[in-house]
């Protein structure tokens, strides 16, 4: 493992924290907008429980995809630390 694999693997690491927190912190955002839409592609007119149901699951869907990529994240960054740590000890011992 090289320093440029471990560097882009922080990359990655960051881009998934950032992507996960944005998607869960901007679940009602996107579920109201998704909800809206489909409001409008029914003609605009729909029972209120129907659409209260449709924006609860895509507020659902991005919080729980949000959570999935925010672990995946902090999954990577562990290991990210593990091997960066292990590198700098392989390259200790070659000096």
């Amino acid at each position: 493992m090289t320093y440029e694999h471990i560097k882009e693997l922080k990359i990655i690491t960051a881009v998934l924290i950032i992507v996960g927190l944005g998607l869960m912190f901007l679940s009602v955002t996107f579920g109201t907008s998704i909800g809206d839409s489909w409001l409008e592609s029914v003609g605009g007119m729909a029972d209120t429980s129907n659409y209260e149901r449709i924006v609860d699951t895509h507020i659902n869907n991005f919080v729980i995809i949000g959570s999935i990529l925010f672990g995946a994240g902090v999954l990577t960054a562990l290991g990210t630390y593990v091997l960066s740590a292990r590198y700098l000890k392989i390259e200790d011992r070659e000096k």
